[in-house]
Order: structure tokens, then sequence, then C-alpha cells
């Protein structure tokens, strides 16, 4: 049977771009092994276009090459990989699948993006890093999807919660990752600690209508979640901490006993 496309039924066309960057690190070179659709996923030939695969040994930049497990980044890695950060540290080469596309009617392009990066660690690839997300995978845990699996906003966007409080104690809650989907990270200000719980599920909600195809945008309320929300443009340092999202934003600020 065909890979079914995951569709985006909501979609309402805007002029932004999706942007996908997935970074697969593998010890040496790959062995040579052919592309499947069924086996890995790919929905269609033309869900490809725009694709690319840049292979960067870690000889051609030292130091880019081992910023991506240094710094804040290696926390990152550490607590996503537990053990496998070994296979992160061992890694001589990376390979980079990279694909834009102006505001997709679906979402066939993350579907080649994931298809082309299970073929890669079928051929040796062992960590991959979905920049955007800010999430690493390990190479059995991409191995244990299916290749007809529906979609899952869990496996492309990140719901974080902001280290340092701000200034009356309180913390950011924002997602990561929805630049692959063309649409603007959520960003929830002024949520206390002990709604952390609360304030995740209902920025999942907005990701998922998203998603979907659903435009948002400042200066519009939205009651998706059941909960009234009214947006503002995320335009650090004005108005948030800046948070290097490589996105747009939008703004809200945390209503507490108002949320679900």
């Amino acid at each position: 049977m065909p890979i079914e496309p995951w569709p985006r039924p909501r979609h309402a066309r805007t002029d932004a771009v999706a942007q996908v960057d997935l970074f697969c690190f593998s010890p040496g070179p790959l062995r040579a092994a052919p592309m499947s659709a069924l086996k890995y996923g790919l929905p269609s030939q033309p869900a490809l276009e725009g694709l690319a695969v840049h292979d960067v040994p870690r000889a051609a930049d030292p130091a880019w090459f081992d910023a991506f497990r240094g710094g804040a980044l290696r926390n990152v890695a550490a607590s996503q990989l537990g053990p496998a950060l070994s296979d992160l540290d061992q890694a001589s080469e990376v390979h980079v699948v990279q694909l834009e596309k102006k505001d997709p009617a679906d979402l066939t392009h993350l579907q080649a993006a994931w298809a082309v990066t299970k073929w890669l660690v079928g051929r040796g690839v062992t960590v991959v890093l979905d920049a955007h997300a800010q999430r690493f995978w390990k190479a059995e845990e991409l191995n244990d999807w299916p290749a007809a699996r529906p979609f899952a906003l869990s496996a492309e966007v990140s719901v974080l919660v902001e280290d340092t409080p701000q200034p009356d104690g309180r913390y950011v809650v924002h997602t990561r990752g929805m630049k692959k989907l063309a649409r603007p990270d959520r960003v929830a200000l002024g949520v206390p600690k002990e709604q952390w719980d609360q304030a995740g599920p209902l920025l999942r909600t907005l990701a998922l209508a998203m998603a979907g195809g659903v435009v948002l945008r400042a200066g519009e309320t939205t009651r998706e979640a059941k909960t009234e929300v009214r947006l503002s443009a995320y335009a650090p340092p004005g108005n948030a901490p800046q948070l290097n999202l490589n996105n747009d934003g939008l703004l809200f600020s945390w209503a507490g006993s108002e949320a679900p």
C-alpha cells in the first residue's frame, strides 16, 4: 500500500516558508543502500522537491561541527540521548537534510524529510538533531517509527519551559519547531511554576490547529483551546525575553485560572 499523505484540513495559505533542517551524525562514511518509499515512509516522489542532503566531514570545519555537542546544546543532547550521547561524541560526519517549501497545503514535505533521514539511519547515522524543534533522536527511536505512521505533533514540535524565571518569578513557556509548518511559534508569558502542566497542553492545542493549517495573527483573539487568548507579535527584547526561536512568534500573557 502507498504511504498516505499527512493532510492539512484547515489550510489557509500565507507567504510564510516551511523550513526543515535535520542534522544526521555518523561515525564515518555511510553505507550504500537503496531508498525505499514503502520502507522509510515517503508518500510520493514529488514530496522530495526542494530537498537536499549535504555531507560535511568534521575535518571541513571542526569548530562548527563540535558546536553541536558543546555548550548549552550539549546539555540538551545529554538529557535527550542519555548513554547515546557517546554516539554524538564519536561522530565524524554530519549529513544535513534541508528542505524549504512555501506554506504547503499538506505535510508531505515533513514525511519526505523524515523518510530520507530514516534512510540515512539505515546507512549508518546514529544520532539526529531536529534543529528547529531542538530535539535529538537516537537511531533506534527513528527505526521504531512505522513507515505509515500518522502525523504526531509531539515528534515535530517541542514545548519548553525557560530555565530562568522572569523578574516576577514566573516563567516563559513556548513552542519550538513551528517553522517546519510555516507557522509562528507560540510564547506564553508569566506562567507560575505550578501551572506549567496547564500551559503545555494549551500551547500544544494551538500548535496542532496551526499544523492543520489554521492561521492565527497578532491582534487576533482565539478560542482554539476553549480559552480566550489575545495574541500579539513576539518582539524581543521589548515585550519578551530573547528566546532565539529562529522563527516568528505569537505572544500571549498567561491567564492562569482561565486555562484548561
